[in-house]
């Protein structure tokens, strides 16, 4: 089984781009990902025992809105400790995966849009996954997507059921073992990872940020040299990023 952890960013109105990013890992390494930002916690926070939610946010909050414990660290502890979860997603088996989308490009929600993408693309990798395992007599694997919860979280049940059921827009989904799952992020490290990784698209497609999406684009699902696991949606013909070159190469 693999499970795909989901979250978003650029909600807020303000924000131009709106990214659905997350990642995929089999079910055995679950365990070693959460026992590595367990680790984390036990170097900063020696002190507390309960689990520290870990998020973006509120490590780059304003000082003096910084709320406990990261209030405690230094700016550049804290800037260090961004840096040593990222260095987790991309140093460990896990499939990196990505939409950003420019709000202007679209009329439909970016949100039901981008859950459709990468629900297609998650299918494809565990397609190219069993593909290989039946050449080994291996056994074939399905997917499971967990979600942080959003106000989105009817919709987007009603949409995994279809999926299931049926198809997306580019096809018969195929891998799927259930509809998705929503939890809170503060119960399993996985969605605080997925948190990370929204973060990082979304700074490189809304701000041109990207000191962490370099860190973590070696993780995005990819064939050869096509990349499958991030798409950016744009009304720029010429973007030359890693997702748009890519597609450009390879049609």
């Amino acid at each position: 089984m693999y499970i795909f952890y989901l979250d978003e960013s650029g909600l807020h109105a303000e924000a131009k781009t709106f990214v659905l990013g997350g990642l995929a890992v089999f079910e055995r390494e679950a365990h070693w990902f959460a026992q590595d930002v367990e680790a984390i916690q036990q170097r900063y926070f020696p002190q507390i025992q309960e689990p520290v939610e870990f998020h973006v946010s509120k490590l780059r909050a304003p000082t003096a809105s910084l709320e406990p414990p990261f209030n405690s660290l230094t700016f550049e502890q804290r800037r260090q400790l961004t840096s040593d979860i990222y260095q987790i997603i991309r140093e460990r088996r896990g499939i990196v995966f990505g939409v950003a989308i420019e709000k202007a490009w679209t009329r439909e929600d970016p949100y039901e849009r981008a859950f459709e993408e990468l629900t297609n693309r998650f299918d494809l990798f565990l397609v190219r996954q069993n593909a290989q395992a039946t050449s080994e007599n291996r056994e074939e694997q399905r997917g499971i997507i967990v979600m942080a919860e959003s106000a989105y979280r009817q919709r987007l049940e009603v949409l995994g059921r279809k999926f299931r059921g049926g198809a997306t827009r580019w096809g018969q989904v195929r891998t799927l073992a259930d509809v998705p799952f929503f939890v809170p992020s503060a119960n399993t490290r996985l969605l605080q990872l997925a948190d990370f990784i929204s973060n990082a698209i979304y700074g490189r497609y809304n701000t041109g940020y990207t000191r962490e999406f370099d860190i973590i684009a070696p993780r995005f699902d990819r064939e050869g040299t096509r990349i499958h696991g991030l798409r950016h949606l744009t009304r720029d013909a010429e973007c030359t990023c890693m997702s748009c070159l890519t597609r450009t190469r390879t049609t």
